[in-house]
């Protein structure tokens, strides 16, 4: 978006911040499955859970009370 130019159509999709942007591809970069116990893995894992720790901070929630899903219809289905 520009300064001049209003970005109104939140209904479809938002404009995504550049710190955003740069902590999903970092995260991308990471090839592990955070379920293996290998190196890469683990390497996951501790970046899943560190994002956990923020979110629970952020929402005055514990850790284990963060679920991830992989979108808003499977989050749906858990409750």
């Amino acid at each position: 978006m520009t300064a001049d130019r209003a970005y109104l159509d939140h209904n479809a999709t938002s404009p995504v911040r550049p710190a955003v942007s740069q902590a999903v591809a970092r995260a991308l970069s990471l090839p592990g499955n955070p379920s293996s116990v290998h190196a890469e893995g683990r390497a996951a894992r501790a970046m899943l859970e560190e994002a956990r720790e923020r979110v629970a901070r952020l929402v005055g929630a514990t850790p284990p009370q963060v679920t991830f899903t992989s979108g808003g219809t499977e989050a749906a289905n858990a409750v």
